[in-house]
């Protein structure tokens, strides 16, 4: 049961942050479709509404495809694309339409009761009305542990930085752009159904200022 304390451990860590700067609560509900097309021919379809400003109004809206190749049982290719809507207060409501290509392989043994999984992303990033193509990579590192001998549950801990590889007309800074980190309970509910609540903490690195979100998210996973 030590893997209990070392997950409220690293949730309280990730909560601390400093009390003056800029902070919003919001709520992440994600809920994806993945499946197979035929043998190892795969497919994911994701719906992301964002409620932002103190969980007031839906502030963001991502739309994510993609379909891949099998390589394993936990390894995978993806590429596909996303739709952002972003609206938000006191700035211009934007469009993006965004590419993207990801590696998903796993860093532990089979059957170990620590799986960890790494999640390499590239995105290039085109938002209307402007020129230029924003570039930017994500790497997601991901730790699940049995929250006891005989649980179904499990703890999700995992971290993702963002770094952006140029400037754009458009508001991408090359640099470090944000930080993703995560808390939370995987459940099976069936087979094919998990549910995974907890909290996320987004670092997000302004000109004006470091700005932290404080997410409720609760991801809804359906395997056809």
């Amino acid at each position: 049961m030590r893997s209990v304390p070392i997950f409220a451990t690293l949730a309280l860590l990730g909560a601390a942050t400093p009390a003056c700067a800029d902070h919003d609560f919001q709520t992440w509900p994600v809920g994806i479709v993945q499946g197979k097309i035929k043998q190892d021919v795969i497919f994911l379809l994701e719906v992301q509404p964002r409620i932002t400003d103190d969980a007031e109004r839906l502030g963001q809206l991502l739309i994510r495809t993609a379909i891949g190749v099998q390589l394993s049982k936990r390894a995978s290719i993806q590429s596909g694309y996303a739709f952002v809507r972003t609206d938000p207060i006191g700035r211009a409501l934007t469009h993006e339409h965004r590419l993207w290509q990801q590696l998903i392989v796993p860093l532990s043994s089979p059957g170990t009761r620590l799986a960890i999984t790494a999640r390499t992303r590239l995105e290039e990033r085109f938002v209307e009305g402007y020129d230029g193509v924003g570039w930017r990579l994500r790497q997601q590192l991901r730790l699940q542990h049995p929250l006891g001998n005989r649980s179904k549950l499990s703890g999700v801990l995992w971290s993702e930085p963002f770094y952006s590889f140029n400037t754009t007309d458009w508001g991408q800074r090359s640099g470090w752009d944000q930080v993703r980190s995560f808390v939370g309970v995987s459940i099976p509910v069936t087979k094919q159904l998990t549910v995974e609540p907890g909290y996320l903490n987004q670092t997000v690195f302004r000109a004006s200022g470091t700005r932290y979100n404080h997410i409720a998210n609760m991801w809804v996973v359906l395997r056809l």
